[in-house]
């Protein structure tokens, strides 16, 4: 009976610190209702090594609005309104547009402009201090489906430095921010696309 008892005892506190954890985060990621950033992107393989390096701005507003852009190799341009979802490929002159699936685009624009309050509902967090004042935030998603198997988020003074996610092959990528604005003046308009003449739209989906 003792040790039934003592079990419980662990697994409650074991849930009492991932609510902790899942509330410092979303209190973190409430911060920053809007965020504007430079970044480069890092895909690297199972050991560690870089396959790819991309820079890129974005700019954030919760909830689910974004704008993400990248530069060569893989020039690319991702705008969501919240509702609709716009994926722009300039060398292929054609742009991809479906309803925004908070399931199939797990990306980490969908991820740092969600509501951060029910970050919990959709992760498993942990949370650890470095000596250094970081502040290291590792979190598994609930849903079986999700892109990545793995995510980690690095905060420094309230202010996000780092985020990384490895996928079911090990495969990393890894977003490093620079030049971090919170909460800079923006306007709806930056986040409805509107296609360039000429280019070829498709439809995947009823919206």
């Amino acid at each position: 009976m003792r040790l039934a008892v003592f079990i419980m005892s662990i697994c409650l506190s074991g849930l009492s610190l991932a609510q902790t954890a899942a509330q410092s985060l979303g209190k973190q990621l409430g911060h920053q209702t809007n965020i504007e950033a430079d970044f480069v992107q890092y895909v690297l393989d199972a050991s560690g090594s870089r396959l790819q390096e991309t820079h890129g701005h974005m700019v954030l507003a919760q909830p689910n609005r974004f704008w993400w852009q990248t530069q060569d190799p893989f020039a690319q341009l991702i705008v969501s309104n919240g509702k609709q979802l716009w994926v722009y490929d300039n060398d292929l002159e054609q742009v991809t547009v479906q309803a925004l699936d908070h399931r199939t685009t797990n990306t980490p624009a969908l991820l740092l402009s969600g509501n951060g309050t029910n970050i919990g509902e959709k992760f498993t967090v942990v949370m650890k201090r470095a000596d250094n004042g970081l502040v290291l935030y590792h979190l598994t998603p609930k849903d079986p489906e999700s892109l990545y198997q793995t995510l980690r988020l690095n905060f420094k003074n309230n202010q996000l430095l780092e985020m990384q996610l490895e996928d079911s092959m090990y495969q990393k990528t890894s977003l490093i921010f620079s030049n971090l604005v919170l909460n800079p003046n923006i306007t709806d308009d930056l986040f409805e696309f509107v296609a360039p003449k000429g280019v070829d739209v498709l439809e995947l989906d009823q919206l």
